[in-house]
């Protein structure tokens, strides 16, 4: 079952990269606007003339406080220039608003009318002459930030343009917004493009190679009638009738995405092309056990301790996934939502893996004497199925999804922040330094992984010493086999079931199964054509946890340490297996494969006898070859 959830999981992950990847994985854009019904009004004092701006000590504190005596002065002159150029002669009536967020965010708006102050919140249509957002900016000729003012001006003719949102939709917009950069320090103003962002960031989720970068840019958008439909009230031009609405352009993109996605997908292609050849002995398991012949079973997650390539390919194919994390994050009220929890499993599956990866390493530590063939086991299985469970179960208990998308910009520091109702909100202008960004999900929830793993890792030693009643294995009875004693046993910790009670003892022999083999990532092959001795006995054995063969349709068995022949002795055939490594089974049963590619022999097993082969030795090119579960050796 762990090998077909193996290779669920890897189909699943490349699936999901797919569809990751559909929805903008590696860059995305999406509109998010909010409504007039959403604003909070902040005064309705301000009076505002074409020549001078704000009528001096028309505004009231609250105000002028959002950006200062100075820097609020200017926002005035430029925004008369901007919406009163064809009324100059009109003393304007101007209303601010302003909406925040749970994430310490927020943003002022500023309604513009001619005759009377325009409502927050209205109901139904009210006429307007301009709206404008006040918000911040960081770029390098404003390392620590300036305001940036964003207005849609009924004065001026529209210049239509368009958002292509990731999902496909194309969003009208204006270019003929004007949008003035004013210096918080004197007040200062100079022009900006119309596409200006702010909000400009970056995650190092990985490595600077793989930077993820985020900015946001407001629009004046074209809202569509079935929205304006929906609407309890919303603001319109006097003169233009179109309704005014500022919406805000939310991206990210990440660098050198063409290498990331081809390393990715290789991965993938690279962890099922080397789990090929244990599919192909699972099903042969299944169509056995279907025609009531023996079945070989064998658990493949513990024979990653044996199997270093295939540990390998799968930590590379879950290794962007902090990554995938970070983007669900900043993208979690749109699609992010959708695949959070899978994100997070496949962080744990990473992290699991490359746990097993170090144990591994620590084998070729030497051992002191005293604990030479003594290794402390664990259930591998049990380690990373609960690796996974404990920590999304914690990290969903947590609300960590909503949570860390809700707070995605107070993991940098602002630069420059808006006062409004008497607190400091940030509102887009950051450290502009690509080394200092947005902390990473991953450092955020490392400590409730850590601990995690380090339950799991305790509960796979307590569940070994459970289910077998033992922690400490005694490997010194594989040197009395001739296929064991050709490979290095596992010193400091294993999860190989190397019992010797897991071997077939026939006085001081020890018999090695062809489970145990394909656990230690060998397996093998007959000639179809190859010679054949009659025998009259024939082997059956039985095993347990990550090392089995279950017989279904021979007699014989073994009993008190000896071989006994069966009730009714059959005329059998004996064959010579060639034994291979477990990585080289589907090259050497595929004969276009063979020619590209000749397999190593390591041995021949004849007569439950092993026999390992000259390190020149080859599989035959022209020779047919075919899977075989093998026999005992010894």
């Amino acid at each position: 079952m762990s090998n077909f959830c193996a290779i669920l999981l890897i189909l699943a992950t490349a699936g999901l990269v797919l569809i990751l990847l559909k929805q903008g994985m590696f860059y995305s854009t999406n509109m998010t606007y909010y409504n007039e019904e959403q604003w909070v009004s902040n005064g309705q004092t301000c009076r505002l003339t074409y020549a001078s701006g704000f009528v001096p000590n028309s505004c009231s504190f609250a105000e002028v406080n959002v950006t200062g005596a100075v820097a609020w002065s200017s926002v005035g002159r430029q925004l008369g220039a901007d919406v009163l150029v064809s009324n100059q002669s009109v003393v304007a009536f101007v209303t601010t608003c302003y909406i925040t967020g749970i994430g310490r965010w927020g943003t002022l708006y500023l309604l513009v009318g001619d005759a009377e102050f325009p409502q927050c919140n209205p109901q139904g249509s009210q006429e307007v002459l301009g709206m404008t957002t006040l918000e911040t900016v960081g770029t390098p000729e404003y390392p620590d930030g300036a305001f940036l003012l964003s207005t849609c001006s009924d004065a001026i003719p529209s210049r239509p343009a368009s958002v292509v949102e990731t999902n496909g939709m194309v969003r009208g917009v204006s270019a003929s917004i004007s949008k003035v950069f004013v210096s918080a320090s004197d007040g200062r103003t100079e022009v900006a493009t119309w596409d200006q962002p702010n909000y400009i960031a970056t995650v190092n989720s990985l490595n600077r190679l793989y930077l993820m970068r985020v900015w946001v840019v407001a629009h004046c958008v074209d809202m569509l009638e079935a929205e304006i439909q929906a609407l309890p009230g919303y603001s319109i031009g006097k003169t233009s009738r179109k309704v005014l609405s500022i919406g805000w352009e939310n991206s990210h993109d990440v660098d050198n995405q063409a290498m990331l996605i081809a390393f990715q997908l290789f991965m993938c292609f690279a962890s099922l092309a080397l789990l090929s050849n244990d599919g192909l002995i699972t099903l042969e398991g299944f169509s056995g056990l279907l025609q009531n012949k023996p079945v070989l079973t064998y658990d493949m997650i513990a024979s990653l301790e044996r199997r270093k390539l295939l540990l390998l390919a799968f930590v590379g194919t879950f290794l962007f996934s902090p990554l995938y994390v970070d983007v669900l994050r900043y993208t979690y009220g749109i699609e992010g939502h959708h695949y959070w929890s899978m994100s997070f499993l496949m962080m744990a599956v990473m992290m699991a893996l490359s746990w097993m990866a170090i144990l591994t390493l620590v084998q070729a530590v030497p051992v002191p004497s005293p604990w030479r063939n003594r290794p402390l086991c664990y259930s591998a299985p049990v380690f990373i199925y609960c690796t996974v469970i404990l920590f999304v179960g914690v990290e969903l208990a947590k609300g960590r999804g909503p949570t860390q998308a809700a707070d995605f910009w107070t993991y940098i520091a602002p630069t420059l922040e808006l006062c409004i109702n008497g607190s400091m909100w940030t509102s887009g202008a950051y450290v502009i330094e690509s080394d200092v960004g947005i902390t990473p999900v991953i450092y955020i929830v490392l400590p409730d992984l850590v601990v995690c793993m380090v339950v799991a890792w305790v509960l796979s030693i307590l569940a070994h010493k459970v289910l077998w009643g033992r922690c400490l294995l005694n490997t010194a009875w594989t040197s009395q086999n001739a296929f064991l004693n050709e490979l290095t046993t596992p010193q400091w910790v294993t999860s190989l079931d190397l019992d010797e009670a897991n071997a077939i003892s026939i006085g001081n022999k020890r018999y090695c199964k062809p489970s145990l083999m394909v656990l230690l990532g060998y397996c093998t092959v007959l000639d179809k054509s190859g010679d054949k001795v009659a025998r009259d006995v024939a082997v059956s054995f039985s095993s347990r946890e990550s090392s089995s063969t279950v017989d279904v349709g021979r007699e014989s068995h073994l009993a008190a340490g000896s071989l006994k022949p069966a009730s009714k002795p059959c005329q059998e055939t004996h064959a010579q297996y060639m034994v291979v490594s477990i990585y080289d089974l589907v090259p050497t049963i595929t004969s276009w494969l063979r020619h590209l590619y000749q397999p190593k022999v390591v041995g021949t097993i004849h007569q439950n006898k092993f026999d390992l082969c000259k390190s020149t030795t080859r599989v035959s090119k022209p020779t047919l070859y075919q899977y075989s579960r093998g026999d005992c050796c010894g």
